[in-house]
């Protein structure tokens, strides 16, 4: 078992969100046009509440940047319609220098360069072509995958506050706002190898096409793969960045912090357990691993050893089992997963971030 096999990072984390309101859905319906609601999804008769993964990658990703201080790639107008109004955004899509970019991803779409006096926010974005020649679309998906994020529990986790404005003259004014007590599980998995790599082969261009000659002048970037019908770009010392961008993104999400209704639901989203490993495959393994009665969250110990017995032979790392004491209702079980080993693989107990920070050195 060697680390440096390691292609993928799979791993799943649970967020306390007792009396907590994360995500919004706008207004109730009917009767409810005053009650904000959370947004939730239909499990047969159970309304299910949830986070959205753009929304919680969204807290991850301003964690990042402020544990790192790395240059955040903002979201600007790209693009003003007729009308003047924005319909088109984007980051920096520059992967090289912001690393957000790499870990993320980014899209932006074909167009023409047909007016060459175009006064618009795209074209001044980029170089202009020759009349009439299309762009590329210039698409990089995200290496980091991820679920929504999903409460445990599928009954009994709905509270409702009731509240009111107080005007200085005139009635006060009622709202209402829904939130849950639960906890919520999600599941992610990195493609480790494609951090730093980026591929301009065919009509798939991750890399923009101008910025590549730059980087190349600079010796930021080199080719390892060419073909007839494109190339394969690499940051230049691939393995350090590869590994310093892996590692700030676990440990942000360890420490990882925001949510809506903060200022009047104020919690704490650092997960409370972290599961993580390092492999050589890109099944996001360590899915549906807790439960909750009703009496509180529970990590299903045998599920997570037959996981781990299964995946022995793809599974390149310890398996590091970051808990918070007092947190899991089968700590002590959890507890005892220390020394075992299944077929070759062993568990590691520790804190969320210590979990983080360790798999981090094995990369």
């Amino acid at each position: 078992m060697t680390a440096n096999k390691v292609t993928h990072i799979p791993g799943t984390f649970l967020i306390e969100a007792s009396a907590s309101f994360l995500n919004g859905a706008g207004l109730g319906e009917g009767e409810d046009r005053n009650v904000t609601i959370v947004k939730t999804f239909r499990d047969g008769s159970n309304r299910v509440p949830y986070v959205s993964s753009q929304s919680w990658k969204r807290w991850l990703r301003n964690t990042l940047i402020e544990e790192t201080g790395w240059p955040a790639s903002e979201l600007r107008a790209l693009h003003v319609n007729a009308k003047g109004n924005t319909d088109k955004i984007g980051g920096e899509f520059n992967p090289v220098d912001f690393p957000e970019d790499d870990i993320f991803g980014y899209m932006r779409a074909e167009k023409k360069s047909d007016d060459e006096d175009d006064d618009s926010a795209d074209a001044k974005d980029s170089k202009k072509s020759p009349k009439g020649k299309k762009v590329k679309a210039l698409t990089r998906s995200s290496p980091f995958s991820a679920s929504i994020l999903v409460s445990l529990r599928k009954t009994g986790w709905q509270g409702k506050d009731e509240a009111f404005v107080h005007l200085k003259e005139g009635t006060p004014q009622p709202y209402t706002t829904e939130f849950y007590n639960t906890n919520l599980q999600g599941i992610f998995c990195l493609n480790y190898r494609r951090l730093g790599v980026f591929s301009n082969i065919g009509d798939r261009i991750e890399l923009d096409e101008d910025k590549a000659e730059e980087f190349m002048a600079k010796k930021k970037v080199k080719v390892i793969d060419s073909k007839e019908s494109g190339k394969v770009y690499e940051i230049e010392n691939a393995n350090d960045v590869r590994k310093t961008r892996a590692a700030e993104l676990l440990k942000s999400l360890s420490k990882l912090r925001g949510g809506a209704k903060q200022a009047a639901f104020g919690t704490d989203v650092s997960p409370k357990v972290l599961i993580v490993a390092g492999s050589t495959c890109g099944n996001p393994i360590f899915n549906n691993l807790f439960i909750d009665d009703g009496n509180g969250p529970q990590l299903k110990v045998d599920t997570l050893k037959e996981v781990v017995r299964d995946y022995a032979d793809r599974i390149c790392t310890p398996v590091f089992v970051g808990i918070r004491k007092g947190y899991l209702k089968n700590e002590n079980a959890v507890s005892s997963l220390s020394g075992i080993r299944e077929n070759g693989i062993s568990f590691h107990i520790c804190t969320p971030i210590e979990a983080a920070n360790e798999i981090s050195k094995l990369l």
